[in-house]
This record gives C-alpha cells, sequence and structure tokens, in this order.
C-alpha cells in the first residue's frame, strides 16, 4: 500500500443509486466543479458534491483519481435547489443533477460559449395604461421587491394578467435584475413571447421548451448565468437555469396539472419556484383566473397575499352567458344539439369564430362490436385503443401502439364493428357536413406536432382564414382569440363522479377557462354546455362565474373526507412483468412498514393501478398520507431504506415514491 495524501472528494453521478461515488484529486475543488471519472468500465462526467479536505491514506486500487476537471462549476443557487429537490422528492441525487442540467453538460467534452442570439425584428409594442385593480397589483409587489412576497393573481378571464406581469418585469429589468417566467404548456409561448419582443425589444430574453434544441437550451442557460439573458420563458424544466441575478418569478396558470412530472423524477415546478423565490428573497407571482386549492389553502393560512382583477381589460369586454343544454330534453345527432348548430350558424353569418370543445382525441374513442360487444383494447397497457379516420387506424394514446382497422370481431369474427362515442375528428366531420362553406380547423396533439403549428394557427385566425375551431383541453389554456364569442362544450360530464378527487376540481377548471375564450374582444360571448346533470352543484356554480363559492364548497368536502390539501400524499409505485410479482413486493414492503413506530402517519394496503398495464408493464401502488408534512418526510425516509433491502420477485420490478401526487 503507497501512502498518499489526497482530497477525497464526493462525486454525483447519472446513475439510478441513491448515493455519492468517492474519488480523490491532488487538488481541493470547489461544489459543483464538473469532472471526468471512471465509473465501471465506463469514463462519464460528474460533479462535485462534498469537497471536504480529509488527510487519509488512500490504497488506489480501491479509490480511484478523478481523470479531469472541467472549468464549468455550478452556480451556488442551482447546487441547493438541486438539493432540495433530492432531498424532498426523495429521488437519487445524481440523477436530478443530470437531470436539471442541459445535454452538453452532461457529456465529457468541454463546453464551448455560446453567444446569445438576437430576437427576430417586430414592432415595439408600448405599455398600456393600467386600470386601478392592475396598478395596485404592481405597487404592492414593487414595494416588495426585494423580499420574498409570494402572491396569487387572481384574475378574471382576459382581466390584463399578462400586462400587470410585463409591468413588473419592467421595474425588475430597469434594476438590472432577471426575470424567470414558468408557463405550464409549450402552445402559450408564441402569443406571451410575441408580447415581451414587442415591450422590450432590446433585452436579451430566452425560450426554453421542449421544442427547442439542445445547443439552445444551453445558450439559455449560459446566457441566464453571465446576466446577457435577462427574461428566461419557459415550461417546467427551466425552474433549474441558474441567473446572476434573478430578480423575479413569475408561473403563469399556475394551477395546470401540466407543471407537475408525472414520470422519473416527479417534481412540481410551481413548488420549487416558490423555495427558490424564498431562497432569493425575492417576490413570486402564482398568476390564474382559476387558483389551485393548494395554492388557495397557503392563501387561508397566510403565508400568500392574493390580488384580484375582477373585470376584464378590454374595454367594453364582459364574461360570456353561460347556458347549459339539458341532454335529457334535447337530444343529439352525432353529438351536438339542435341549439348548438343553430347558434353556431348565427356566428358565421356574423363572420365570428367559434369553439366546439370536446375532451378527447380521435374519430371515435372505442371500436367495438355490435354482435358480442368486444372492445378492442391496447395489447400494452389497461386501455381502448383510439380510431383515427385519416389513416384508418387504432391507436393507443399512452405507449403510441397503433395497427390498422380490424375487418372481423377478435372474439366472435363478426363483421358488424361499430365506432362508439364523438372525438375530434368526428365533430369535424359533422361540422364539415351541416356547414359545406365553413372553414373549419381541428386542434389536438394529432395536429399539433411541429414546432411552427400554433404560430401557423395565430397567423390565420388574424387573417380570418378559421370559422370554427374544434379542440380538446389544450385550448382551454390562455389562448386570445379576439373574434371568438362562441364556446360548445361537448362530453363535459366524465368527471363528475370519477374516481379522482381531484376530477371536480380540474372540470371546474377546463370549463371555465374554456369558456374565458368567448367575448375577449368586446363582442358579447355566450358558452353552451351540453350535460345530462344540469343541477349538479358544479354547474351551479359555474352558471354564475362564481369561482370562489365553488372553492369554498370544494374545500369544505375536502377537510371533512381529510384529502388534500388538509392531508399530505405520498404514493408508493412499482411496475413489472407480471402483477402478482409486483403486489407481492408491495405487500412485503407494507409489511415492514409496520415496523416504523409513526403514529402520524397512515399507509394504505397495495392495489393495482387505475391503469394497471401500461406500455406492457404491471402496475400497483401504495398510499402513504400524513396531516403532518414533516412526518410524512421522515417515515418516507426511513421506509426508502427498508425498500433497498427487500429482494425482489422478479428482477425486472421498479420502484419509485411519487410526492404530492396527482395521478390516483
Amino acid at each position: 500500500m503507497t501512502n498518499i495524501t489526497k482530497y477525497l472528494l464526493n462525486i454525483a453521478l447519472d446513475v439510478p443509486l441513491d448515493r455519492l461515488f468517492s474519488y480523490y484529486c491532488d487538488q481541493k475543488l470547489a461544489l459543483g466543479t464538473r469532472v471526468l471519472v471512471s465509473f465501471g468500465r465506463k469514463t462519464i462526467a460528474g460533479f462535485v458534491w462534498d469537497n471536504e479536505v480529509t488527510d487519509i491514506s488512500i490504497n488506489p486500487q480501491k479509490i480511484k483519481a478523478i481523470l479531469e476537471v472541467f472549468p464549468e462549476v455550478l452556480a451556488p443557487d442551482t447546487y441547493e435547489l438541486i438539493n432540495f429537490t433530492a432531498k424532498y422528492y426523495h429521488y437519487p441525487l445524481g440523477q436530478v443533477v443530470f437531470g436539471a442540467i442541459p445535454k452538453e453538460w452532461r457529456q465529457a467534452q468541454n463546453i464551448k460559449e455560446l453567444r446569445q442570439s438576437k430576437p427576430k425584428p417586430h414592432h415595439e409594442d408600448m405599455a398600456v395604461i393600467l386600470n386601478d385593480e392592475q396598478q395596485n397589483v404592481v405597487n404592492k409587489v414593487t414595494e416588495n421587491l426585494d423580499k420574498y412576497y409570494p402572491s396569487i393573481l387572481f384574475g378574471v378571464t382576459g382581466s390584463g394578467k399578462t400586462e400587470v406581469y410585463l409591468s413588473l418585469i419592467e421595474k425588475v429589468i430597469n434594476q438590472d435584475k432577471q426575470v424567470l417566467v414558468l408557463v405550464p404548456e409549450i402552445n402559450l409561448t408564441p402569443q406571451l413571447l410575441e408580447r415581451f419582443l414587442g415591450r422590450f425589444p432590446s433585452v436579451g430574453i430566452h425560450v426554453l421548451t421542449s421544442h427547442v434544441t439542445s445547443r439552445e437550451r444551453l445558450r439559455g442557460y449560459l446566457g441566464a448565468t453571465d446576466g446577457s439573458i435577462k427574461i428566461i420563458i419557459g415550461t417546467r424544466l427551466s425552474v433549474f437555469t441558474p441567473f446572476k441575478s434573478l430578480g423575479l418569478i413569475i408561473v403563469d396558470e399556475e394551477h395546470d396539472h401540466s407543471f407537475k412530472q408525472q414520470e422519473s423524477l416527479r417534481y412540481h415546478a410551481r413548488d420549487l419556484a416558490i423555495y427558490r423565490a424564498s431562497k432569493h428573497s425575492i417576490p413570486i407571482i402564482l398568476g390564474s383566473a382559476t387558483p389551485s386549492l393548494e395554492t388557495l389553502y397557503n392563501y387561508k393560512l397566510e403565508k400568500y397575499k392574493l390580488f384580484k382583477l375582477s373585470n376584464r381589460a378590454v374595454t367594453g369586454s364582459i364574461l360570456p352567458d353561460i347556458r347549459l343544454i339539458d341532454l335529457n330534453i334535447y337530444k343529439t345527432n352525432d353529438g351536438l344539439t339542435d341549439i348548438a348548430i343553430d347558434e353556431i350558424a348565427k356566428r358565421l353569418e356574423k363572420k365570428e369564430l367559434s369553439l366546439v370543445f370536446i375532451n378527447r382525441r380521435g374519430y371515435a374513442p372505442s371500436i367495438t362490436c355490435y354482435q358480442c360487444g368486444y372492445v378492442f383494447t391496447c395489447s400494452n397497457c389497461s386501455t381502448n385503443l383510439v380510431y383515427h379516420s385519416n389513416t384508418r387506424e387504432l391507436k393507443c394514446h399512452h405507449c403510441g401502439l397503433s395497427c390498422s382497422t380490424p375487418k372481423v370481431c377478435t372474439a366472435c369474427h363478426s363483421q358488424h364493428l361499430q365506432a362508439l362515442g364523438q372525438g375530434t375528428q368526428k365533430i369535424e366531420e359533422v361540422l364539415a357536413k351541416k356547414f359545406v362553406d365553413a372553414k373549419i380547423y381541428r386542434i389536438d396533439q394529432d395536429v399539433l406536432n411541429s414546432k411552427s403549428a400554433w404560430s401557423e394557427l395565430y397567423t390565420k385566425i388574424k387573417a380570418g382564414e378559421i370559422d370554427i375551431i374544434v379542440g380538446t383541453q389544450i385550448l382551454v389554456k390562455g389562448h386570445d382569440f379576439h373574434n371568438l364569442t362562441l364556446v360548445v362544450g361537448l362530453n363535459i360530464d366524465s368527471s363528475l363522479y370519477s374516481y379522482d378527487f381531484r376530477a371536480s376540481e380540474l372540470l371546474f377548471t377546463q370549463l371555465t377557462q374554456v369558456s374565458g375564450r368567448a367575448g375577449r374582444g368586446g363582442k358579447k360571448g355566450l358558452v353552451l354546455l351540453q350535460t345530462n346533470y344540469p343541477k349538479h352543484e358544479l354547474y351551479q356554480y359555474l352558471l354564475k362565474h362564481d369561482f370562489s363559492g365553488f372553492i369554498n364548497y370544494t374545500m369544505k368536502d375536502r377537510r371533512l373526507l381529510k384529502l388534500p390539501p388538509y392531508t399530505y400524499y405520498a404514493m408508493l409505485r412499482a411496475s413489472g412483468g407480471q402483477l402478482s410479482a409486483v403486489l407481492e413486493f408491495l405487500n412485503t414492503v407494507w409489511d415492514g412498514a409496520s415496523n416504523i413506530k409513526n403514529k402520524n402517519v397512515l399507509i394504505s394496503s397495495p392495489v393495482p393501478a387505475i391503469m394497471q398495464r401500461l406500455k406492457n408493464r404491471e402496475r400497483a401502488q401504495m398510499l402513504i398520507s400524513s396531516q403532518d408534512r414533516t412526518e410524512l418526510h421522515k417515515f418516507i425516509s426511513n421506509l426508502m431504506v427498508i425498500v433497498s433491502l427487500i429482494k425482489k420477485p422478479a428482477s425486472d420490478i421498479s420502484y419509485q415514491i411519487d410526492i404530492d401526487p396527482f395521478e390516483m
């Protein structure tokens, strides 16, 4: 053995193990320094996570040396945010690190600086005069720019929340600080970016979404780090972007479930943004026409401030009238009532835009056998296949499986197959037959699969090239079509009696948001909702635009039933090739959990997931809950130690803890 005095450093690596790995180096390295190391038979990049100096006698055969040190170092606030994320979501730290940084930082070569390209040519947009409610928000937040100041901007649809954002951003930019704007969906960025570029023509602005290239993401990452980019607009992953001098965070449509990552590291970008604002001692604005119950609960606890914008910003623009069409009285023909058809016809005569909203994709959701009732399902997932008329295929919207539409029933070989239900393609075809000269445009994920799809849509609408839009839930968020005066909602009842306790909140939010697309340009708006349950409390609150009433009604139920936000949830999920093996594993965990003494935590017995089979893997889950968040996390930390020691009944079983789960 050779005695050598070296620095022993713990390195975070991109491996699915919840631990750091020790290497030695002849120099002390800063926390977050990117290095090159040998791991097994591979040479991979890593980051220094613990650099305490230790004088030891090292056996070179057991502890390897760091091969190379790169100049890149994670910003201290990014290092801290990653630490918090790994701890809160109980996820391997190394995988959090490498999930949070651009692809180029995960590779072994040196990174060359990329210059930030200029914004494209655009017209300059002058600031509008704020109304009293808007100005009050700007004044209050401006007074608190130097401290952690979490606030909810609760504004009715079309109330001018974006103008409040722009006014506050201007003040932050004037202080030579930076702004992070989080949006839930890629499709919200074109209109928002146009407003930002017009308002700030000489300011570095960068968009970070899954549509940008890896080099574009790195460019934004580096530009925010050195301060040359002042505004980052991005989806959930951009919450990890480092900034030289961050002065404000805005979370637009904060209620949206898209901020919650539903695979791998299941973080919630809104919650991480709140943590980040508190650590930076800066304001954060959570904007929405339908704030989430979790956010409003924090207001009730006096943790957040609440600002209301009760009127629409455009002069003469008021909230649309909402009418319920009772399907027990008015029958549908191919999914649409005569009342809806007549109102669409009126809009066509006046050259106004109509939106038909249906929360499903495809020509018809299911193909069934008329003879025996057999339904064609996905072989990989516990779900029905969806029929698409343009390609005459059956597709799974979860795993991507596709096949030609069968000519005979798999079960009884009957040729009498039928399509059940209405999807966007079916409704588009029905409308095309009824309104031969109308220009109809369908919007769903099947159509919007290109980078330029949304820009093309806005261009067509501005040019008057669209009369009727047929769309899914992708249309309910933030879009501003000033000539849209009619919204028709189809198949809206499915969430009223769902197994998911959040279903009614999501439905109310969707219907409020999609209703808010009507009448934003000064013309009177009308919303028609076809329902079998017109007397349901949810619809009664919706008719009156009474979001506060609905929230209080829902909060009361949540409190009585001890559901979130009054209780904190975690879900241990497991999957594998055989359901019996997956349940055996979870039941072993359940037995082991009984050894952890904590009367404040409740563990439910393992059950199969609602979608039991997904992508050819069987899934099951175990719910863990507590009314004390600290006690819940303490319990999970102990539980994960037990889980790691359990021998799995099958080698293909994988598991993961989901903190604050949305999928139940």
